[in-house]
């Protein structure tokens, strides 16, 4: 476990956020801010734009079963990853409704989130898409899975086929 660096791990955070910026680079997006290589930096991870759009994007990884750092490191954590996943989730969405404060001058703003592919976080989604959808709000989400592909979702369900 010594030599284990959770970083490289494809749903850690930081993997997820490198992943994106390729994503966006192969598709025209001039990136303006990119916190890959620090995720632990203040304010939005990623802020990325084209002609027609301005990105600012909260992005998060899925949680380990152990402790990655510090003197518990390699030792079983006591918050399971599925509850852990929601506090992370809980956190994305709050530091976006943040960054659209911070950024709502910005024109064509549009406000996404950003997670590792995976059941839980959809699930997540499941659970509160009806507020997004009832009150027509565009909310982005990118799912990265492990190859580095790049599927876009919505919040907002009515959103999700245009």
């Amino acid at each position: 476990m010594e030599s284990y660096n959770h970083q490289l791990d494809w749903y850690h955070e930081s993997q997820i956020s490198k992943k994106l910026v390729n994503y966006f680079e192969l598709n025209n997006y001039k990136i303006i801010k990119n916190n890959s290589e620090n995720i632990s930096a203040r304010g939005a991870d990623l802020i990325v734009c084209s002609n027609s759009e301005y990105l600012v994007i909260e992005v998060k990884g899925y949680p380990t079963t152990f402790h990655t750092k510090g003197v518990n490191k390699g030792l079983p954590k006591p918050t399971k990853p599925k509850l852990q996943a929601k506090h992370w989730f809980s956190e994305a969405i709050f530091s976006s409704i943040y960054n659209y404060s911070r950024y709502k001058d910005s024109q064509n703003l549009i406000i996404a989130i950003a997670f590792p592919l995976n059941e839980r976080y959809k699930e997540l989604i499941k659970k509160v898409e009806d507020y997004f959808t009832d009150n027509d709000l565009n909310f982005r989400v990118y799912f990265v899975d492990e190859n580095g592909s790049v599927l876009l979702d919505n919040l907002n369900k009515l959103e999700r086929n245009k």
